[in-house]
C-alpha cells in the first residue's frame, strides 16, 4: 500500500544532473499547495531505491541524465514496482518533441518552464488523478490499438508513434543496428542493443518476414506462395520483400489470422 496518506497532497521526486534547474523546480514545487514533498537526485541510479521506498505520487525527470535516458530509466524500474506514478519529462527538447510528448503518454516541463505551465501540470494531476500517464503499466503506450502511441528511443531523438506510422524495421548488417521506416519514408536508427524481439515486443501488428526484416501486417497486401513474395500497400507497393523459409509458414499463419 502507498505510504502516502494525505490523499489530496503530493510526494514529488526531481531527477536532472544540473543543479540550478534541479534546486529551481523543486523550489517551485515545494510553492504549491498542492504538493507535501520534494526530493531531488542528480542520478537515476541514485532515485532508484528511495523510489522504491518512498512511492512518489510523480516524478519530473530529464530525459537526458549521463548513464542513462530517462525513458531507459522508466522501462528498468517499472519492473520492480508495485505503485504508480505520474511520469514529467523536465527537458530542453524542441518544441515539436515536446508536442510530441504532450500527445503521448508524458507530460513535459521545457526548460526554462514558466511557472504557470508547473502549475497546469499539478491541477491536471489533480483533476485526473494521475492515471493518463501514470506507471507501471504493460508498456509505455497511450490509447487503444492502432492509435496509442510508443515511446522510442532512436541514437539521437526520442520518437513518440502511433503502431499505424511504423512502416517496418530493417537490420543494418553493416553498422549491425536495427533501422525504423516510417510511413513517411523517413529512416531512425535503433540503439545497438535493440534486438527483434525488442521490436516484436512492442506490437502484435509487427511480423518478422525474414532475420533482417520485420513487418507492420497494416501495410502487408498479399503474401505469394511460390515466390514468398510479400507485397505491400499502395504506395508501398514498390518495396521488394521476400520472406524467408524459416518465417513463411509463421508469416502465414500470421497474415491470415489478421
Amino acid at each position: 500500500m502507498r505510504k502516502n496518506s494525505h490523499k489530496h497532497l503530493i510526494s514529488a521526486f526531481v531527477i536532472d544532473d544540473e543543479k540550478g534547474p534541479l534546486e529551481t523546480l523543486a523550489d517551485d514545487l515545494r510553492k504549491q499547495p498542492e504538493v507535501r514533498e520534494v526530493h531531488t537526485f542528480s542520478s537515476y541510479s541514485d532515485a532508484a531505491l528511495p523510489l522504491m521506498e518512498l512511492q512518489p505520487d510523480v516524478v519530473f525527470l530529464d530525459v537526458e541524465v549521463p548513464g542513462k535516458s530517462g525513458l531507459d530509466f522508466l522501462e528498468s524500474i517499472r519492473p520492480r514496482l508495485s505503485f504508480t506514478f505520474h511520469a514529467v519529462f523536465y527537458t530542453g527538447y524542441s518544441h515539436y518533441m515536446l508536442e510530441a510528448i504532450r500527445l503521448s503518454a508524458f507530460d513535459f516541463l521545457l526548460k526554462p518552464y514558466k511557472v504557470e505551465e508547473l502549475r497546469k501540470i499539478i491541477e491536471r494531476m489533480m483533476h485526473n488523478n494521475g492515471t493518463a500517464s501514470r506507471l507501471p503499466g504493460n508498456d509505455l503506450t497511450i490509447g487503444g490499438e492502432m492509435s496509442r502511441k510508443l515511446a522510442l528511443q532512436t541514437v539521437k531523438e526520442l520518437l513518440l508513434l502511433r503502431i499505424n506510422e511504423i512502416l517496418m524495421a530493417q537490420y543494418d548488417r553493416g553498422m549491425r543496428t536495427w533501422q525504423l521506416i516510417l510511413t513517411d519514408q523517413s529512416v531512425h536508427r535503433l540503439p545497438s542493443g535493440t534486438s527483434a524481439g525488442d521490436l516484436l515486443a512492442l506490437t502484435p501488428e509487427l511480423v518478422r518476414i525474414d532475420s533482417g526484416c520485420i513487418v507492420n501486417l497494416t501495410y502487408l497486401a498479399a503474401v505469394e506462395n511460390n515466390t514468398r513474395r510479400c507485397r505491400l500497400c499502395p504506395p508501398y507497393d514498390t518495396v521488394e520483400l521476400t520472406a524467408s523459409r524459416r518465417y513463411f509458414c509463421k508469416l502465414k499463419e500470421r497474415f491470415e489470422w489478421y
